[in-house]
């Protein structure tokens, strides 16, 4: 039995739906689920960091494990920021009067994943939970984002942001979970391969490099949380919700034009 493709009207209709539910959350959900997902998106640093020990530093093998934290999230059905680069957005892109409750779900999920992010990254310090090679090596990776520079670090973060938030696009459009596991891993595999940058799974390195006295909580904000955010936010809304926003909407605005001439 074949199964047929959506096409990008129904992945649209799809997402919508997604994203008015998801607005619908009051405040306490939200944080609690943007705080899980701030937990367990740093699984992927802990996956980089032990494989990576273990195999003599970072290399395919590391960057293999590295979706762990994303398939964890995504899966489990998390808030987590970027995500939510698309799916309100398009909410708010026919439903104007949303823009405030969008803005409200971008705070809380933000604070609740950068607070669940800090949370792990101090427990992995202080609760020494890595060796000494896998937090070194973590500290390594936190030392080549920290040379980005802010420019960089925020075109990498614009690169970042658009591969998660095509990541909500692709699950959208997948039928079953097999297909959602495929598109996730694929995706993400790539932001450690390219050195891109993710505002909250990056968090948890820069700020294990904080706990352990490297940098301070401005470096942090300044070098790498603000850049990194920055971008990811432009990668998810402009080159991910704009664009497809514009494909289906564009070919709706072609079809009615060619029924009303019937």
């Amino acid at each position: 039995m074949t199964t047929t493709s959506k096409t990008a009207g129904e992945i649209f209709e799809t997402v919508v739906e997604d994203g008015q539910k998801e607005l619908e959350r009051a405040n306490v959900g939200l944080a609690f689920s943007g705080f899980a997902a701030g937990l367990n998106i740093s699984f992927s640093v802990v996956a980089l960091a032990v494989v990576g020990s273990l195999t003599g530093g970072v290399g395919f093998l590391a960057y293999a494990f590295y979706p762990l934290g994303f398939l964890l999230v995504i899966l489990g059905r998390a808030q987590l920021y970027t995500e939510n680069t698309v799916t309100p957005v398009v909410v708010v892109l026919s439903r104007k009067e949303q823009l405030p409750n969008m803005l409200r779900l971008w705070v809380v999920i933000f604070v609740f994943n950068v607070l669940g992010a800090t949370v792990f990254a101090a427990a992995l310090i202080y609760g020494e939970v890595l060796s000494p090679e896998a937090v070194a090596l973590v500290l390594g990776e936190v030392s080549t984002k920290m040379d980005y520079g802010f420019a960089t670090s925020t075109i990498k973060g614009i690169f970042g942001g658009w591969l998660v938030a095509m990541i909500a696009w692709m699950v959208a459009a997948s039928r079953d979970t097999i297909s959602q596991v495929f598109f996730i891993y694929l995706l993400v595999l790539i932001i450690p391969a390219a050195g891109l940058t993710h505002c909250i799974a990056g968090s948890t390195e820069v700020l294990m490099g904080v706990f352990v006295g490297e940098y301070t909580y401005a470096e942090y904000l300044g070098g790498f949380l603000l850049p990194a955010t920055i971008g990811n936010t432009l990668g998810g809304v402009f080159l991910v919700t704009l664009l497809n926003y514009g494909q289906v909407i564009g070919s709706r605005k072609r079809n009615l034009d060619e029924n009303n001439a019937e």
